[in-house]
């Protein structure tokens, strides 16, 4: 199922609410706001624990997205899922929405961002300031992750509170237009993103309201991904993994891990080829975003050997792909590289040495190429976009 609503979360799998999601109240800057707060029963005090804050979409609530699955995983998690208030525009009602940086200039509305006059920032944070006082909390392993409009304000919590988040994971949400700050510290980030998004786009974050026209909301997938790694000074060359596509979706899923920042930070960008606004999970898609979080989160996440989640390297990776005037090409040996066309004419041909090496396309016209590597049948195919 997919709701057309702006930053709506789009799954399919049957999120159910256990009896230990208890149902909290807060009253904050004058508003009574809820959260549902899971403890679970292996907890005992004794030891500090880690707290994972998940934030819904546009649209969305804490019920349906308290079962995005954290509370099944191993580890002793205490699992948060707020609520975000209900926002309008001009009297009309648009569905629950964060105060997440998310904005644009609309016709008749001028520069908007939704629920801009509430403190969802301190909120969530008292939220925080409440579990330490009433748990036993690892303050060095507190987590925001979200969905959509919930991952916009998850990347705007690790801008601005940095110094209390450890990690954010965000699905489909970048950095807001709103939010243009400077990261206070270094924060491990991870970015989810499908190429074929037709609410928040890939390249520039654009949202269709349909009858409104086309707006940018945020930066694109590739720039959010961009500023995490140059902030906190991450490696430029990535380590790329590319999943097995044995299912039959349509999709397929790569992750390039930037490692060796200030402070042990790093960043990771999971991209979908061919991935719309969904939420994915095994088994109808090759990875489970609620896994891979995890693995994030904990550092554990897999690399190529045998049978395991990821597959062995090619010789040729790239990156972006669309692409529109260079793509990076990341190669294992000294090699010759060309470009083919769909008719099987050569229109670019260059010797490269080993390592990141980046190839000029902006002459090229738009449509799918063959990469080949020293004429041999190791290829990879890149689309070039205008």
């Amino acid at each position: 199922m997919k709701r057309t609503l702006l930053l709506s979360i789009v799954m399919t799998l049957t999120l159910v609410v256990t009896a230990q999601h208890v149902t909290r109240t807060m009253t904050w800057d004058g508003t009574e706001r809820q959260y549902l707060e899971y403890v679970p029963a292996s907890y005992t005090g004794e030891t500090p624990v880690p707290v994972i804050f998940c934030l819904h979409g546009l649209g969305d609530d804490m019920n349906n997205f308290s079962g995005v699955g954290f509370d099944y995983l191993p580890g002793n998690w205490i699992m948060i899922t707020p609520q975000a208030l209900v926002a309008s525009l001009s009297g009309y009602t648009i569905g629950t929405a964060w105060n997440s940086g998310a904005g644009a200039e609309l016709p008749f509305f001028g520069y908007t961002v939704l629920n801009a006059d509430v403190d969802d920032e301190g909120y969530l944070l008292a939220i925080l300031d409440s579990l330490e006082n009433n748990f036993n909390i690892n303050t060095d392993s507190v987590f925001f992750m979200g969905f959509s409009m919930g991952g916009f304000m998850s990347h705007k919590m690790a801008i601005r509170h940095g110094d209390r988040i450890t990690a954010i994971a965000s699905v489909n949400g970048t950095i807001g237009s709103d939010v243009t700050d400077e990261p206070i510290t270094n924060v491990n980030v991870l970015h989810f993103h499908g190429t074929a998004d037709q609410t928040i786009a890939y390249e520039d974050a654009a949202f269709n309201t349909g009858g409104m026209g086309t707006y940018t909301v945020g930066l694109g997938a590739e720039q959010t991904v961009e500023f995490w790694r140059a902030y906190n000074n991450c490696a430029i060359d990535p380590v790329v993994t590319y999943f097995p596509n044995t299912r039959e979706d349509g999709k397929t899923f790569e992750r390039y891990l930037y490692q060796d920042g200030d402070n042990n930070s790093y960043t990771a960008f999971i991209k979908i080829i061919g991935g719309d606004h969904e939420w994915y999970y095994e088994p109808q898609n090759d990875i489970d975003y609620t896994t891979e979080i995890y693995k994030f989160f904990t550092n554990t996440m897999d690399f190529p050997s045998g049978n395991n989640l990821t597959a062995a390297k090619p010789e040729i990776s790239v990156f972006p792909n669309p692409a529109t005037d260079v793509i990076a090409v990341n190669l294992d040996k000294a090699t010759s590289l060309s470009l083919f066309d769909i008719t099987g004419k050569c229109v670019l041909s260059q010797n490269f040495e080993a390592g990141l090496q980046y190839l000029n396309i902006a002459e090229l016209p738009a449509g799918i190429y063959m990469l080949q590597c020293d004429g041999e049948s190791v290829s990879t195919k890149i689309s070039v976009v205008r």
